[in-house]
């Protein structure tokens, strides 16, 4: 059965204009693999616009042809999240316009097949795998984040005046809005992360180190995962909850950075600090954080408020203080850390490497699974600038937890 019929991709092409499509075909969206949940295509249509040939671009993503991969992706309820997502509750979030825009426009959803606007045609491009944002990017990216988080204060806020009660998203979408109760992933980038350390790590000659820092990421991660429900201190919103660099776009004109992020397949309802926390870990280096944390994050709390205030007109710290605000962060870094030890082990390796490690079911159900650590320390051993990265994140790690 065809992906799109000719129907589908006439409604598509009507969203950009008045004109008449002539064919379309559709092929891979990359020669390299820049996505693990999900197949991404392109579809090209050939259109007359008053005599004007033209060819219109656009980005598709759909559920591989791989079995067993399609059957994760079903029975994890992902592309169902994504779906009700974009569909349903995004549709009803404050539209995207130009100046606030903080994801690619979504023209045809099916429950399995989605069709968006190429925003590469706009001169957005993928972040750098290898190497952490700069100071540009970050707070590019952390202002699209916060713009994100604003739509669901201000839905909230707009239905609960409009119910004439309290009103919260968890209440309409708590199907769609959880973890997976399997820890399969997290167990194997923990254990992956223990035997990093026990190999590199400066402590790793201490009395008792194997033992102690098994039993701390236990702990850790333990706590970690509790914290990805709603919380009954903070305000939640929708969250990300994977903010690596592959889902982010991030566009360089004229001296301005702008970001947009992708894939919702994994969304939560939390405080949004769990995604703040999981952006700039993951996409970081510790001097880095050091040195900036303080103005990203009132950088934050300051876009944040003002997209709120500017919608709905109200004293933002009414809904969240800046009291609030930094303690849930305070709260939130555990989930950071732990969230980037589990998946920049994979995202920081050579797109050849990963390529290698997820080129059929088998080899993608052990390394996500089973045992990802000893292709974890193979390649830290190889790539010197792998090990660093890896190095900078676990040791920042045991200084907040381990020595403490």
């Amino acid at each position: 059965m065809d992906l799109l019929n000719e129907k589908e991709v006439k409604s598509v092409v009507e969203q950009y204009g008045n004109f008449d499509l002539l064919d379309f075909k559709i092929t891979n969206y990359s020669e390299t693999l820049i996505g693990y949940l999900g197949k991404h295509l392109k579809l090209v249509a050939n259109v007359n616009a008053n005599g004007r040939l033209a060819e219109l671009k656009f980005f598709v993503k759909c559920l591989p042809k791989d079995k067993w991969i399609a059957q994760f992706l079903m029975e994890s309820g992902f592309f169902r999240k994504e779906f009700t997502m974009l569909s349903v509750l995004f549709n009803q979030f404050e539209r995207n316009e130009d100046e606030c825009k903080w994801r690619p426009k979504a023209l045809l959803l099916k429950e399995y097949v989605f069709v968006f606007e190429d925003v590469k045609e706009l001169g957005y491009a993928m972040a750098n795998q290898k190497s952490t944002l700069n100071y540009n990017e970050t707070m590019a990216v952390v202002q699209t984040l916060a713009r994100f988080h604003a739509q669901s204060f201000i839905y909230e806020e707009k239905k609960s005046l409009e119910l004439q009660k309290p009103y919260r998203i968890w209440d309409d979408f708590s199907e769609y809005l959880q973890e997976p109760k399997n820890k399969d992933w997290r167990n194997a980038g923990r254990n992956a992360a223990i035997e990093f350390l026990k190999v590199f790590s400066k402590h790793r000659w201490e009395p008792l180190f194997s033992e102690k820092v098994t039993n701390l990421f236990h702990l850790l991660f333990d706590d970690a995962f509790d914290l990805m429900r709603p919380s009954t201190k903070y305000r939640n919103t929708v969250v990300h909850r994977d903010l690596w660099s592959n889902n982010i776009l991030l566009k360089n004109e004229n001296g301005e950075c702008g970001a947009l992020i992708i894939d919702f397949q994994t969304v939560l309802y939390c405080p949004p600090t769990m995604d703040l926390s999981s952006l700039i870990y993951m996409n970081t280096a510790k001097s880095f954080r050091d040195k900036h944390i303080g103005e990203i994050l009132d950088f934050y709390y300051k876009v944040l408020s003002k997209e709120v205030e500017d919608k709905i007109g109200i004293d933002f710290a009414t809904i969240l203080s800046m009291n609030e605000f930094m303690e849930s962060y305070d709260e939130s870094v555990l989930f950071g850390l732990t969230q980037a030890a589990i998946v920049i082990p994979i995202t920081a390796m050579k797109v050849e490497e990963r390529e290698r490690l997820f080129c059929d079911s088998e080899s993608i159900h052990r390394i996500n699974n089973v045992s990802r650590t000893k292709e974890v320390i193979h390649v830290a051993n190889e790539d010197a600038e792998y090990y660093s990265r890896l190095i900078d994140l676990f040791e920042d790690i045991l200084d907040k937890y381990y020595l403490r």
